[in-house]
């Protein structure tokens, strides 16, 4: 969710840039046509939800799930993000602004002071100690009354310096109380294979000044800032068509815990999805469902280890996926544990493009189904899902492992 002013909050909708890849490594045929750890070399076609080829399942799952997303250069180790202050001027025409003179007095190294206490071990967290983000106080910029927001990113990434590998830029006016509280973008492809700078990709998040206002207390309201580094490592929104009111995903609502605790700072948890495209979840910890269903046991997809994450093909670029989400941590502010079931969407109408490709960094899909926003109703021991031409019973929970029935439907 996005803030545009100290209270306030409305959602943003902007993303850019799609990641492509391909790679099967890590799935192999299981021998209730689910799938397993160890390498196969995928072979058939993806026929829809009534192929008959274990292999073909995992070809599907294996391009979708692919190891080899472009933006994982981002993902793991160390990011070194450069932090500005925006100076802006009073009186700006940007109607992102609220219309008063107030300007936050605050340095661009009080910034990078919060931002690694608070957000930093937040992400070592999600990732499992494999991305750590250490961001560095970089300097300031100003924009006049004719310049936008977008200016404050571009005289950053003028100025940055070649080691720093994406800008977090905040302004020192607040934004307007309609208006949306920020943005982040991946930016371009980084050519070749070596390091590549926030000056030649343009990667980077914008936010106003509202986040770091005194009234927050001595933390500010950083699940904003984690909400866009998580567009800037490539993420998008899920939440489907209805906004971004999901309560399950940082990358929706990222408010969702302090609407429950006002006391939270940090956003939810993310999904299994988003971990895999971003390595921190390996394929190997992926089940694929086969033609004739199964039962299968999930860890919660938090966890450290075991299979945490169920997919459902549904054709080469769509599927369902289905994970365990505990009512701990980052997501303590659940009502309870559950499974939950989405629609993760990369076809060409999804996408936005006229031909069918890979998009999933672009424009996803991610519909949590059978329930309603924010989608907290995940089902427990006893209840199904039905849908996409296949029934979902979970059948038993036991000390963190949930069986889940996965049966395929008579037409």
């Amino acid at each position: 969710m996005r803030r545009p002013s100290r209270l306030g909050r409305v959602a943003l909708v902007w993303l850019t840039l799609a990641a492509c890849g391909s790679g099967s490594a890590g799935l192999r045929a299981g021998p209730d046509g689910g799938v397993g750890a160890g390498p196969l070399e995928p072979t058939g076609t993806y026929t829809g939800p009534g192929a008959d080829t274990p292999a073909a399942h995992v070809a599907a799952m294996a391009t979708l799930l692919s190891a080899e997303q472009p933006l994982r250069r981002y993902a793991s180790g160390t990011d070194r993000l450069g932090v500005w202050v925006c100076h802006v001027a009073v009186g700006i025409h940007d109607p992102i602004y609220n219309p008063v003179t107030f300007r936050l007095p605050i340095t661009a190294a009080q910034i990078a002071d919060k931002l690694n206490r608070y957000v930093t071990p937040y992400f070592v967290t999600l990732s499992h100690g494999v991305y750590q983000p250490r961001f560095i106080a970089a300097g300031e910029v100003s924009i006049g009354v004719n310049q936008t927001n977008t200016d404050c990113v571009s005289a950053a990434r003028r100025r940055s310096a070649p080691d720093i590998a994406g800008l977090l830029v905040v302004a020192d006016a607040e934004h307007g109380a309609t208006e949306p509280g920020g943005w982040g973008t991946p930016g371009t492809p980084c050519p070749g294979s070596g390091p590549c700078s926030a000056g030649v990709t343009g990667r980077a998040a914008y936010v106003g000044a509202s986040d770091f206002h005194p009234d927050w207390g001595p933390v500010p309201a950083i699940d904003l800032e984690e909400h866009e580094i998580g567009h800037m490592l490539g993420l998008p929104h899920s939440g489907g068509g209805d906004g971004h009111t999901s309560a399950l995903d940082v990358m929706s609502n990222s408010a969702a815990p302090r609407d429950v605790d006002p006391t939270r700072r940090n956003g939810p948890d993310t999904l299994g999805i988003d971990r895999v495209q971003l390595g921190w979840l390996p394929l190997t910890d992926v089940a694929v469902v086969g033609s004739r269903g199964g039962t299968y046991t999930l860890a919660p997809s938090t966890a450290t280890a075991g299979t945490r994450l169920l997919v459902v093909p549904l054709g080469s670029l769509r599927l369902l996926s289905v994970e365990v989400l505990p009512n701990t941590g980052f997501d303590s502010h659940l009502p309870h544990a559950g499974v939950v079931v989405h629609d993760i969407d990369q076809s060409s109408d999804a996408c936005g493009v006229r031909a069918p490709r890979l998009c999933v960094n672009e424009y996803r899909h991610q519909l949590p189904l059978s329930a309603t926003a924010p989608y907290t109703q995940l089902l427990t021991v006893g209840a199904s899902y039905q849908g996409e031409g296949w029934k979902l019973t979970v059948v038993r929970a036991e000390q963190e492992r949930w069986t889940i029935a996965m049966t395929k439907e008579t037409p």
